[in-house]
């Protein structure tokens, strides 16, 4: 299973150095946060470290008819003249009119990422913002049918893949969900495959995405999609990428902010300010991030936190600093943890990884006893309340997949 780097703002030297660590095997880049020219440098500069890197461009369509504040922060998606070859701000009466409208939005964003150099090209789609019964479904639903035929008349000579973007409560509906999916599984002419992502009503809603209805449904995704032979690429997908591996899917994303790790439109609106957040150290005992100060805590009382992985050196011991890393170094920690998670729990069967899910869930629950034995009272983003979602989350999944009696319920 792949790890990408989920670009977006400040990305300064990141990338680069996670592809030369081998921490990462490529990038998603935010047209939001890079000009084109600045794109085309930096992927020539992922090119030189490594030929075989995944480039990818989420073209951010749905921003422009998601996002409907007149206060939207679309950036360089407005700014930048040679993003206008696509970019369209379109209302719902102009998406629902017929087919021709998606077809020339699809093709102008087809036509302008095979320019770029990318090792794929997604296409343009809408997010669904509350329902699977819904006119935006339908829109959504119409833009994935038309990928596949519009891909194959341009003969581009890469893999396409359609974007699914949903909203977690879209997720929660597992009747209307399966009916979505038995829709676009059966297109005459398919994409390749899917960019999915599962949007947050907030980027610090913790609990959006860490309930147990939502990350079954982004399994199900995952799987459904992959069983019938696509390549499923996650956005945004962070903590969750080794789960949705074990469920099918070819590749993860996250990135260094919080709204780099959890998809939502908040990242389109005007910032509330405030100051930078504490950075923290990603445990893959707990399958949670501590700050570094727990962190500082805990590697003499419990060392157990620690992974024992490369990039443990870059939260250095200090009495002062309180194993505090440069802020540019934390993404790089998450990044080689991840990969790390992925190998241990993401193997092609999909019902021993969901064994080896259930044991890495237990191994944490007994981590947090011993680390709440020795520092009680951690910051509330470092507890264990997401371990209880994962678990029914991979067991509702298991269920619902028809996995459930020799996967997850016995050993």
């Amino acid at each position: 299973m792949k790890l990408l780097a989920q670009h977006g703002a400040s990305n300064g030297d990141k990338t680069v150095r996670g592809l030369q660590s081998g921490y990462i095997d490529g990038a998603i880049y935010s047209p939001r946060d890079i000009t084109a020219d600045k794109l085309r440098e930096q992927l020539l500069a992922m090119v030189e470290i490594n030929p075989d890197a995944e480039l990818l461009f989420d073209p951010q369509y749905y921003a422009g008819h998601n996002v409907a504040s007149p206060e939207a922060r679309l950036s360089r998606l407005e700014t930048c003249e040679e993003y206008q070859q696509y970019f369209r701000k379109r209302r719902r009466r102009e998406l629902e009119t017929g087919d021709t409208v998606l077809k020339n939005d699809i093709t102008d964003c087809l036509r302008f990422q095979s320019q770029l150099g990318l090792t794929g090209l997604i296409g343009p789609n809408i997010l669904i913002s509350r329902s699977f019964d819904s006119i935006e479904a339908g829109i959504a639903k119409n833009f994935i049918r038309l990928t596949g035929p519009t891909a194959s008349k341009l003969k581009l000579g890469k893999p396409v893949y359609a974007t699914l973007a949903i909203s977690r409560e879209a997720l929660l509906d597992k009747n209307e969900l399966m009916n979505f999916l038995a829709d676009i599984t059966l297109l005459d002419t398919p994409p390749q495959g899917f960019y999915v992502m599962v949007a947050s009503r907030n980027t610090d809603a913790r609990s959006d995405i860490f309930n147990a209805d939502v990350i079954a449904g982004w399994l199900f995704v995952n799987y459904t999609l992959s069983v019938n032979g696509y390549s499923v690429i996650n956005g945004y997908s962070d903590l969750l990428t080794p789960f949705l591996g074990v469920a099918g899917a070819a590749a993860g994303a996250t990135g260094w902010w919080s709204n780099l790790r959890t998809f939502s439109l908040d990242r389109f609106l005007p910032a509330e300010g405030g100051r930078l957040p504490i950075q923290r150290y990603l445990s893959k005992l707990l399958l949670n991030r501590i700050t570094f100060f727990e962190l500082h805590q805990l590697r003499e009382l419990y060392p157990a936190v620690l992974n024992g992985l490369e990039t443990d050196n870059l939260y250095p011991v200090d009495k002062d600093k309180g194993s505090e890393p440069n802020r540019s170094d934390e993404v790089l920690q998450t990044w080689e943890a991840i990969k790390s998670l992925n190998v241990d729990l993401v193997n092609g069967d999909t019902k021993n990884g969901l064994r080896l899910c259930r044991q890495a869930i237990a191994r944490a629950n007994a981590g947090y006893d011993n680390v709440e034995a020795r520092v009680p009272g951690l910051d509330p983003k470092s507890n264990r309340d997401h371990l209880s979602a994962m678990f029914e989350g991979l067991r509702l999944f298991a269920q619902f997949a028809e996995l459930e009696g020799s996967a997850f319920d016995t050993e």
